[in-house]
């Protein structure tokens, strides 16, 4: 979503227009954003930079103000060259197309889908089928005919590279071939070829002909106007198993007056074990986008082959485009791969939803053993329609590192000796065990959430408007006012907090010192009090108070070494020996972390020797390895589209507790992508 940002503000462009790398101050000059949101455009970029989308460049400064030197600025990728928008190609329109809320909806319904009657999840979020949408929605047909088109611009380069696959055809149908872009292309290629573009009624109807191109409004079930080749792009994975072999037998009827006639289909071949890990993340990502927007999937050339020969051609022959090492059409499709992959980015977090909804990982870990998928489906209890499904998101969330294949003797009564594939849990999956500890599948499902979803949509008009969090902008109030009226939203909140609190018992085992010696501490932001009780457990001297908002405390009993207090930590905080905020100031504005601290040093400044214990983030992306420092990019996105807190560097904490007044502090790297502090007085 971030991406879909990028290109609705149009910074590709701006940089382009630059005609150099840009810096900050001149990118967010150009931007014309509110004056407020300014400080987030760094942000954005940091985020986009980490994700291969920009590059930092030196440029000497040019400022009037300036001392000499250099100062950094941002330029084009070949990622992010391919979202300019008046250049061929540009895959802006497709960006815009796919990461629309209408296209974004139907993956809520995934794991409910798996149980349902519906034929997909877009079904099921639209009450129709695709196509019925499509027609009769003009504008979202408009952004889906566009989204098409942008990636047909590609076609320039496979006819460069495949022009003798063109060569001596008259003529061409292009089916499915939307507006024409594809038919126009090969129309310029080769003056003597007559195109033809079958379509829905609904995409053609305003399209005129030309000399060499024709619209023909039409059903490629029914029949397919006779040609010299006909061509399909990106057609047959759409279709289910079925529906292709009824197409392709319609090709062959199509093809078969002269003898000579060919299909020629440009479509995804899946190949796992040849392809590079993003290659194959992202044809599985649309193999999954397949399933839940239509009928169809991506195919194996084991199963091109068997559609091919049941349809009646007699051979086949796969040219893999753009292999050449060094190519600039190899480079151009590896940086559309690159773009496809963070496009359908969200694809595998739903994908993620849907196995902690289906309850997956408590299945293997109840099954005692790895688990075939055939023990697996059963155990699903799933819709009889949806067994050939689990599979696919299975493919996928092992290629994500959240199951593993293993190779298990065959246990069915029929089956021969031998070995078959199963799935087994990894650490990440067994951190969605869900009566384990700790288990993060309440975090998941929570920050997954349609709520939590939806202020994504609005961050490119955020960035112009006055409201103050893209959050605001969803649902018309902040988060923390929406949790008070919602109690759904506001236990599923709670219950996520409160697991990824389970964590704690790792860090009280390894940073037991730091608590030894407490007789009282103050957990600020401390939810329904899962990380005071781990702390009662472990240290049965000490006393806890949990301070919180009043609704998320109102009806939680107090006990011997712990009570809830309900109230404002701008406003005070209980007197102890220790305050401890989880999570807690990466939520907070500076000026709002600020105010916190102070306060923080009031409640421990009684005896003179107490002092404020943070589990946070700190960023270091020069020292941290490039999937923490995602995650860690991640989350301050996610701070600014929810709430108003950033995640910060060592450099920025220590401004923050010398400016409360605190003397001093100690950073220790514990687990995953926190730290833990001590401030002192």
């Amino acid at each position: 979503m971030s991406l879909k940002c990028v290109v609705q503000l149009g910074i590709p462009d701006i940089i382009d227009r630059h005609g150099q790398p840009i810096t900050l101050p001149d990118l967010v000059t150009a931007l014309q954003i509110h004056p407020a949101k300014t400080g987030n455009v760094h942000r954005l970029m940091r985020l986009m930079v980490h994700s291969g989308f920009f590059a930092r460049k030196q440029v000497p400064k040019n400022h009037v103000e300036a001392d000499e030197g250099e100062e950094e600025a941002y330029d084009l990728t070949p990622s992010s060259t391919l979202l300019l928008k008046d250049k061929v190609p540009s895959l802006s329109s497709f960006v815009l197309g796919m990461l629309d809320p209408a296209s974004a909806a139907p993956w809520q319904f995934l794991g409910n889908w798996f149980r349902g009657t519906e034929v997909t999840p877009f079904e099921s979020a639209h009450g129709m089928g695709f196509w019925e949408y499509a027609e009769g929605n003009p504008e979202f047909n408009s952004l889906f005919n566009k989204a098409m088109a942008s990636d047909s611009g590609m076609m320039n380069l496979v006819i460069r590279d495949c022009k003798p696959i063109f060569d001596g055809l008259s003529s061409l149908v292009d089916v499915g071939g939307g507006t024409g872009k594809v038919a126009r292309i090969l129309c310029d290629a080769f003056p003597q070829l007559k195109c033809t573009v079958l379509e829905l009624p609904h995409v053609v109807a305003d399209l005129p002909d030309c000399e060499n191109l024709k619209f023909v409004r039409g059903d490629m079930f029914q029949g397919i106007p006779p040609a010299d080749a006909v061509f399909l792009k990106l057609i047959l994975h759409d279709l289910s198993d079925e529906e292709c072999l009824k197409v392709l037998k319609k090709c062959r009827e199509a093809i078969a007056s002269n003898g000579q006639g060919k299909v020629i289909i440009i479509d995804i071949v899946m190949n796992e074990e040849k392809d590079e890990h993003e290659i194959t993340e992202a044809k599985l990502l649309f193999d999954l986008l397949m399933m839940v927007v239509i009928t169809g999937r991506e195919r194996s050339e084991k199963d091109w082959k068997k559609l091919f020969l049941e349809a009646g051609f007699s051979s086949y022959k796969v040219t893999p485009i753009f292999v050449m090492e060094g190519d600039e059409a190899r480079d151009l499709f590896g940086a559309q791969s690159h773009l496809y992959k963070h496009v359908f980015s969200f694809i595998t977090s739903m994908s993620l939803k849907c196995v902690v909804q289906l309850g997956i990982p408590d299945i293997i870990d109840r099954h005692g053993q790895p688990i075939t998928l055939p023990d697996l489906v059963t155990a699903l209890q799933i819709h009889p329609a949806k067994t050939g499904n689990v599979h696919r998101l299975m493919r996928l969330m092992v290629h994500s590192g959240f199951f593993a294949r293993k190779q298990v003797p065959k246990n069915h009564v029929e089956a021969d000796e031998g070995e078959e594939e199963a799935y087994d849990l990894t650490p990440s999956s067994r951190l969605l065990l869900k009566d384990k500890v700790p288990s993060l599948s309440p975090f998941v499902v929570a920050m997954l959430d349609p709520a939590f979803a939806a202020p994504w949509q609005f961050l490119g008009n955020w960035f112009r408007g006055s409201e103050v969090t893209p959050f605001e902008s969803a649902h018309g109030m902040g988060i923390w006012e929406y949790g008070e009226g919602n109690p759904e939203f506001n236990s599923l909140f709670n219950k996520a907090m409160a697991s990824d609190s389970g964590m704690m018992n790792l860090v009280i085992r390894d940073c037991k010192p730091i608590f030894d010696g407490l007789s009282s501490l103050v957990d600020v932001g401390g939810g329904t009090g899962k990380v005071a009780r781990i702390l009662c457990d472990a240290f049965p001297q000490l006393k806890c108070t949990v301070l919180e908002l009043p609704h998320v405390v109102a009806d939680l009993p107090d006990s011997e070494n712990l009570k809830f207090v309900g109230g404002d930590m701008f406003q005070v905080i209980p007197p102890a020996d220790a305050v401890f905020l989880k999570l807690t100031l990466h939520a907070l504005s500076d000026e709002e972390c600020l105010k916190v601290l102070k306060k923080c040093r009031e409640a421990i400044a009684s005896n003179g020797q107490g002092k404020v214990i943070i589990i946070d983030i700190v960023i270091n992306e020069e020292k941290d390895e490039h999937e923490i420092t995602e995650a860690k990019l991640l989350f301050d996105l996610l701070m600014m589209v929810v709430v108003t807190g950033r995640e910060r560097s060592e450099k920025d904490w220590k401004k923050l507790f010398l400016e409360a007044g605190f003397s001093g502090y100690k950073v220790t790297p514990i687990f995953g992508l926190r730290s833990l502090i001590e401030v002192f007085l």
